[in-house]
């Protein structure tokens, strides 16, 4: 491990895993020491779903590579504009999350480099859309329909 992995590490070890940084980032450290990072944007499109910025679960010593991080600090001081550009990167994920009674569905948004998304559901199936979204409600309406299709 190099001195910042150390470091940062020690940190989330000490705060059980669970971090809440000062700008509404949480960082989240596994079991199996992968970590993963989420963003809940405010006010969601309708009461009844979640919608925030997701960096997907990823091997501890490549969490710390792709953000680049220096030292534990660096985690009291990510914005949510950092997590934004590690999203239009093809980093980080908007995830969409459907909460009905006791069930939830979620589907999580990437970009790609070829001016479309990939959407992947809590199976780890993926599929390509050919445009990409813009606004709360096209996440929200996307995901609406993609779990009327997959309960019916």
């Amino acid at each position: 491990m190099t001195k910042a992995e150390k470091d940062i590490y020690a940190f989330l070890d000490d705060h059980l895993g669970i971090y809440d940084n000062p700008h509404g980032i949480e960082f989240i450290m596994n079991i199996d020491d992968s970590v993963f990072v989420i963003h809940a944007l405010n006010p969601p499109p309708e009461p009844y779903a979640d919608f925030g910025l997701l960096y997907p679960s990823a091997a501890f010593n490549i969490f710390v590579s792709d953000f680049q991080f220096a030292n534990s600090r660096a985690l009291t001081t990510l914005t949510p504009e950092q997590l934004w550009d590690m999203y239009y990167k093809g980093k980080a994920e908007i995830y969409c999350t459907l909460v009905v009674k006791i069930i939830f569905y979620a589907l999580y948004f990437r970009l790609t480099k070829h001016n479309t998304m990939i959407v992947r559901d809590d199976y780890d199936h993926e599929h390509e859309i050919g445009e990409v979204f813009t606004s709360a409600h096209q996440f929200l309406e996307y995901t609406q329909t993609h779990f009327l299709h997959y309960e019916g």
